[in-house]
């Protein structure tokens, strides 16, 4: 068994020893290599990776750009280079747990047909400080205690939006004949990996918080607004079905987020094949916004009949 580690990189220069000392410290010394590929770096980035290539000459592997490609197509580049029988992801600016690797290698273990695997994580600033009100997940909202197992993955990233935060997820090598390519209507990598994975019925997770990820106001993607996000507890709870809608702004809400789960239903038919329990995924996802539909008309006839006129003028919500 090889494991694999994509390390993407971007002016990292900051934090990236200690991402990189973390991932090196892994319990059981099992890392085969670390795929480095840097995204045309203008500060010390380049330097401190070359430092670490002489230290560990048989397990870095640099590759740097020609040209700024951005994180998600960095990340296809890394994850294609990569050879392990899985391939951790890895951003520049996090910190792993020692015990990362192992943990979600157990989770593979205890599911055969787990094909990627995420976690939790808790939260540190731009000083290494814990932010210890939250974790990675409180902040998208993926409320795993409360859900109803086996968890609709794709349910939960269409409305909800994306809960696997690439930085805490592994996949097998295997999944990258199908993947491929990243960038496709600004899907960020991990998003697509998710959605693909959910529809095959392979994702999995491990509840423990395996990486301390970074809040810093230089991050490429990441979630500087953190704390502004927890207001929105009420209308995801609703579109998780852990609540009932009650007002028409509500129903309306949901109604959008079913349409946006039955838009990227469509938008992934082609995947559909790759698991038969999917192949009614968007007969049920129409069924689904015609209820939520039906819902609204009988609650609020008049409101109702107004906003689904400007809808057909504006050609907005079309199936």
């Amino acid at each position: 068994m090889k494991i694999s580690v994509a390390l993407c990189t971007y002016n990292g220069s900051k934090y990236l020893k200690k991402q990189i000392d973390s991932i090196l410290n892994q319990q059981g010394n099992i890392l085969h290599e670390i795929v480095v590929c840097d995204d045309k770096s203008t500060d010390d980035t380049l330097k401190i990776l070359t430092e670490y290539k002489i230290l560990h000459p048989t397990i870095f592997e640099i590759h740097i750009n020609e040209k700024n490609i951005g994180s998600t197509k960095n990340f296809e580049k890394a994850i294609s280079i990569c050879s392990g029988d899985y391939i951790f992801l890895s951003d520049q600016d996090d910190i792993w747990k020692n015990n990362k690797i192992q943990k979600i290698l157990a989770v593979f273990n205890k599911n055969p047909n787990a094909e990627g695997v995420f976690s939790n994580a808790d939260l540190i600033d731009k000083d290494n400080n814990p932010i210890k009100t939250l974790t990675i997940w409180d902040s998208v909202f993926f409320l795993e205690k409360e859900l109803p197992k086996p968890i609709d993955f794709f349910n939960v990233t269409s409305k909800n939006g994306n809960v696997v935060t690439g930085a805490t997820l592994c996949i097998k090598k295997s999944i990258k004949s199908f993947i491929f390519p990243f960038a496709d209507d600004d899907i960020l990598h991990d998003e697509k990996i998710a959605d693909i994975l959910a529809l095959r019925k392979s994702l999995y997770y491990s509840i423990e918080n395996l990486i301390s990820y970074r809040i810093h106001d230089k991050q490429q993607v990441g979630m500087k607004n953190i704390n502004r996000s927890v207001k929105k507890n009420r209308l995801k709870r609703i579109i998780l079905d852990l609540e009932a809608p009650s007002t028409f702004n509500e129903h309306r809400y949901l109604s959008k987020k079913i349409y946006l789960k039955l838009k990227k239903s469509k938008k992934l038919q082609h995947h559909l094949v790759l698991n038969k329990d999917s192949q009614n995924l968007i007969t049920k996802c129409n069924q689904e916004f015609d209820e939520i539909n039906i819902q609204m008309e009988s609650k609020f006839l008049l409101r109702y009949k107004i906003v689904k006129l400007i809808d057909n003028l504006l050609r907005k919500r079309e199936i």
